[in-house]
Parts: C-alpha cells; structure tokens; sequence
C-alpha cells in the first residue's frame, strides 16, 4: 500500500494499537483457584508520517507507551492494530547485538555486526577498529563472561554504532561504562545520529531531545497527545512534568489540553 498526500514519506503509522494481556494473581473460587486476565492498553490509535530526512523525539511519562512504540516501528513487535509502513528497515539501537558469555570479545563483535546487517567480509574488516576504539586490547580473545559490567558495556555500545541505517532508533541513552569513556562515546553517538536518514529518539532529556531533533511526539497514557516543532511540544511537556511535581494537575492538564489544540496529531489514510 501507498500512503496518499504525503510526500517521501520514511514512516507511516496508522491507528496503532498495543495492548498486552496481563494475568493477575490466581484467585480461589468454587472450583479451585483461577487467573483472571485483563488488558492494558499500552497505545491507542498512534497515527503520524515522518518524511525522509526528518529526527523525531518522543516524550512523555515512564509506561506511556514510548518504547512500545519503538519497537513496533523496529518490527520487533506487533501492533495489534493499525497499520505501520517503513522505507527501510529500522534499527534499534542497544537490541541487535546479543552478547554472549562463552564467545570472546572479537567472536561477539563479529555475529552482533552480522545481526545488524553486515556483510561477512564487512563485519570481520571492522573488528579491528571496534577492537581499538573500545580499548580492549587482549582481553578481545577471552571470553565476555570474564569482563567487567563497563568492558561490556562498552562492547555492546560500539556494535551498537558501527552502522549508520537509514531509520535510527534510540531508547534513552545507553550506559557506557566509565566518566572517563562518555565524551569518546557522546562524539561516536554525534555522528552516528548525524548520519542517519531518520531518528526516532526516546529519552528523557529533554535538552537532548531538541538539539537533536526538529519534530517531537508527546505520548500520554498510550494516547499521542501533540505531533509539532520539537521546542514548542517538548516545552509544553516539561512544563505538564513540572505542574504534577507541584501537585498542580489541574494546571497540568490545561498546558496538555493546550498543546494538544496547537499541535494536534495528523490523521493519516492509506490506499
């Protein structure tokens, strides 16, 4: 299918829906004990477009719904409604590569690169220069389970980073070992994000959010309250964070219902 009246469209989503059954703790009744199921509703009808070229943050509250998402988007899970199209193939990145203990650093390095997309001859070019930015020196040819929780940290950050997709997405930013390592990471992060097609960003810096990108979704409770300018939305939203810290909610749904009126989501048809 074909989105219609958007132009170079890289995402589009459509009336995307999640909702995960949880089961509760069993319960006694006549006949024994039984567990009761019960939905929740992680996202309800998320539209938008993002065209090629464009970085988009999402914000809002722990549980809103802001991973899920991302992970629909990344394919690594299914909307249970709604429809979602892409231009490429996304990349989350911190998920691909799955390290594993009884494999040495360069074993892992080389399978989390072809987990991204690598070519074999490609994935076994770059070990050296993951092997140097990391620093990890000899410890390459022993075992993971036998690095530290920063050593491998740092290992599966620059796995992470080594490619530059088309459709970039980044859920909070990921831990990279020591103070010392975070501006060499930050640099790598910079241009990885600046050669990226798209981003999606997730994170709750909201200075990060509007250095780095010109669009942001506010998600509330599932629902996609405001799609506009990143400055306007993710300052209408610190401002809502900072009303419920006063214990204002009152005020604090007034600045959402007033950003929800400036920048309201698109509605968005397929054919």
């Amino acid at each position: 299918m074909e989105a219609t009246k958007y132009e170079d469209p890289a995402v589009v989503a459509q009336n995307i829906g999640k909702i995960y059954k949880l089961q509760s703790s069993a319960v006694r009744s006549g006949l024994g004990k039984k567990k009761h199921d019960r939905d929740v509703d992680a996202l309800r009808g998320v539209s938008f477009v993002v065209r090629k070229g464009e970085s988009v943050g999402i914000v809002g509250r722990n549980g809103s719904g802001k991973s899920t998402l991302l992970r629909i988007i990344a394919g690594g899970e299914a909307a249970t409604s709604g429809k979602i199209m892409v231009s490429a193939q996304p990349s989350l990145l911190g998920v691909s590569p799955a390290l594993q203990g009884w494999l040495t650093g360069e074993q892992n390095i080389y399978l989390g690169l072809l987990a991204l997309g690598m070519k074999p001859a490609e994935a076994k070019e770059a070990i050296p220069d993951i092997i140097e930015w990391t620093e990890l020196g000899e410890a390459a040819s022993r075992p993971m389970n036998t690095y530290s929780s920063g050593m491998g940290a740092k290992l599966s950050f620059a796995i992470s980073t080594a490619i530059s997709p088309e459709i970039l997405l980044v859920d909070e930013t990921l831990s990279t070992g020591d103070a010392a390592f975070a501006a060499k990471a930050q640099e790598r992060m910079q241009g990885l994000l600046a050669g990226a097609g798209n981003l999606f960003l997730v994170s709750h810096s909201l200075g990060y959010v509007k250095q780095n990108c010109g669009r942001a979704l506010w998600i509330h409770q599932g629902d996609l309250i405001a799609d506009g300018p990143a400055e306007e939305v993710s300052g209408a939203y610190e401002e809502f964070s900072a009303l419920l810290k006063t214990n204002d909610p009152d005020k604090a749904q007034q600045v959402m219902e007033a950003c929800r009126e400036t920048y309201p989501p698109m509605h968005v048809e397929f054919v």
